[in-house]
């Protein structure tokens, strides 16, 4: 930070002195343009500031020389205008396109007395803004070898310190230990539904079906690149439908011994829906958490609907818990679709909905102290507190932990001022503005 400051202020000292005149070494960073559709997007038009305060901390951060001259409008440059002017320096053209839940980052460099257009495209997120413009400008710079000397070790030991690297299949021990489970649950479904009482053949069928699922979990983690994320969101689609077809096997009084093979359906299903998910979008650690939130809590207020309708608390809802699994699984998981969460978010909505169900079961305890008959209006109105106090719960976790810089967010907190200053030729220029939602 120390030295970004001082070469502030060189260039500030620069500016003022006179007109500097652009060289081989020298790079003229365009201002960042916002592409994709006509009407403004406020929360990329934000970040090309940012953008461009970036790009010239990665020029001065790899040797070269940032060319004080005139950045002119942002606009998007064509392939022939951006050769033109890379006569005598390198140019630099960085472009922002707001894509679904992420941010599709495009920088182009020409080097001088070149017509070969350098270009690097990488979808990221908001927060992995400043991590993906180093990379990527080392990668355009590394790729003509036109990195000085004198930066070279310690630039390339920067750069890898600062990139993420997750390893393939980083998921592979979480995906091992639920296929593990859930072949043995098979093995013993297995057992189970061939009506045999002999318990020598429960022990090498579970073995069995713990050994397939080991080994086809190592397959697929060797074949695609299953991360943590994708690992949780295939245990939520696995784990929930099997425990909705046993405990709506268990409600319409199906035989024991074919109940589980309800759940083995159940789960195989929910899996294939699951995959058919991860294939359509990317799927983060936040989304396996919601899909993992909706089943807990779908089956909980399942429960609670059922005897709510009953008017009585004696029986367990089998019924109500397992249509609450499978529906609170399965919205979940389309609303994680469609929303981009971070894991700790949703723990702590979780807690607001756990402390909200206990707060409302607490302010309506008194109708229970009277209640000696166990009456269906005092039990309802008690159960419905506890319904009602678990989705406020939830409402306010959700407030109350919103983040304005979420990804599918058009900007940051509203009325939040911000002000940026670009070299130029005949000084600096000064940007400022609101940022925000309006």
């Amino acid at each position: 930070m120390t030295c970004r400051a001082a070469r502030s202020v060189l260039v500030a000292i620069a500016l003022t002195a006179g007109v500097a005149h652009a060289g081989p070494n020298d790079v003229v960073a365009l201002p960042a343009a916002a592409l994709g559709p006509t009407i403004a997007d406020p929360g990329v038009d934000a970040l090309l500031p940012h953008l461009d305060q970036l790009v010239a901390d990665a020029v001065q951060d790899s040797g070269l020389t940032l060319a004080l001259e005139s950045r002119g409008p942002r606009e998007a440059l064509s392939d022939i205008a951006l050769l033109k002017r890379a006569q005598d320096s390198w140019v630099v053209l960085p472009t922002l396109e707001r894509r679904s839940r992420s941010l599709a980052l495009r920088i182009t460099a020409v080097r001088p007395g070149t017509r070969v257009l350098l270009t690097r495209s990488e979808v990221s997120s908001q927060e992995d803004l400043d991590v993906r413009v180093a990379v990527m400008m080392r990668d355009l710079l590394q790729s003509c070898g036109q990195a000085p000397p004198a930066a070279d070790r310690t630039a390339k030991r920067t750069a890898e310190e600062v990139e993420p690297s997750e390893p393939r299949s980083s998921g592979r021990a979480v995906l091992a230990l639920n296929a593990a489970l859930f072949g043995g649950y098979v093995g013993y479904s297995i057992q189970a539904a061939s009506g045999s009482s002999d318990e020598r053949l429960v022990y090498p069928l579970v073995a069995l079906g713990t050994g397939v699922g080991l080994g086809a979990s190592m397959l697929v983690a060797d074949e695609w690149n299953v991360t943590v994320g994708n690992a949780w969101f295939l245990s939520a689609g696995l784990w929930w439908p099997t425990s909705a077809g046993l405990l709506l096997a268990a409600h319409y009084d199906v035989p024991k011994d074919d109940r589980y093979v309800y759940g083995v359906v159940s789960g195989a299903g929910g899996v294939a829906l699951a995959v058919a998910t991860m294939s359509l979008t990317h799927i983060s650690d936040g989304d396996a958490a919601l899909t993992h939130s909706g089943g807990v809590f779908g089956m909980g207020l399942g429960g609670l609907t059922q005897l709510f309708i009953e008017g009585g608390t004696k029986q367990t809802p089998l019924g109500g818990m397992g249509y609450g699994a499978a529906v609170g699984a399965l919205g979940a998981g389309v609303l994680a679709t469609q929303l981009e969460l971070k894991p700790s978010r949703v723990l702590l909505v979780d807690l607001g909905a756990t402390l909200g169900a206990l707060t409302g079961a607490a302010a309506a305890s008194p109708l229970l102290l009277v209640d000696k008959d166990e009456s269906k209006p005092r039990t309802r109105a008690w159960l419905g507190s506890i319904f009602a106090g678990t989705v406020l719960g939830a409402g306010v976790g959700w407030w109350s932990t919103r983040r304005a810089d979420a990804r599918g967010s058009a900007a940051a907190l509203p009325g939040l001022p911000y002000a940026f200053a670009t070299p130029e030729a005949r000084g600096a220029r000064f940007e400022a503005g609101m940022l925000g939602r309006f």
